[in-house]
């Protein structure tokens, strides 16, 4: 079966946009891991703790060591890491590490030219190697 692979572009807020997708994730029961730069983990982090007040999304920063917990969302800065092979949000510019061993991937983009265009460049990757491919706005 090939990889599925969902891009959301035009995200004025990537990582507000992805604690929706987080969300989503976790209710349909797939293992959920995060490919989040080391420089916005810390956000990412906090944004999981504050995103709704009436809702707790579980997460941690893995360390790659701890046992993962079932229904845990596990932030990592480099997705071959993770325990799992379920669904990969992927908020990097660069290819996801193992991208190809995952169910499904989920690439947000924000507004950046640079971003845009390194999300272009995965699109095309994720197209040659046979991906399934589908493509959502962000914007709104």
């Amino acid at each position: 079966m090939a990889l599925q692979v969902s891009f959301y572009s035009d995200a004025a807020d990537p990582l507000h946009f992805a604690c929706r997708l987080v969300r989503r994730a976790l209710a349909a029961g797939k293992p959920v891991g995060v490919r989040v730069p080391p420089a916005q983990a810390a956000r990412l982090d906090g944004l999981l703790w504050s995103f709704e007040a009436a809702e707790f999304i579980p997460h941690r920063r893995w360390d790659g060591v701890s046992p993962a917990v079932p229904g845990e969302v596990l932030l990592v800065d480099d997705a071959a890491r993770l325990p799992h092979r379920g669904l990969l949000l992927n908020l990097a510019d660069e290819m996801p590490e193992a991208a190809f061993e995952f169910e499904r991937i989920l690439e947000v983009i924000g507004r950046e030219a640079d971003g845009v265009k390194a999300g272009r460049v995965r699109y095309r990757v994720y197209q040659q190697a046979g991906a399934r491919l589908d493509h959502f706005s962000a914007a709104g």
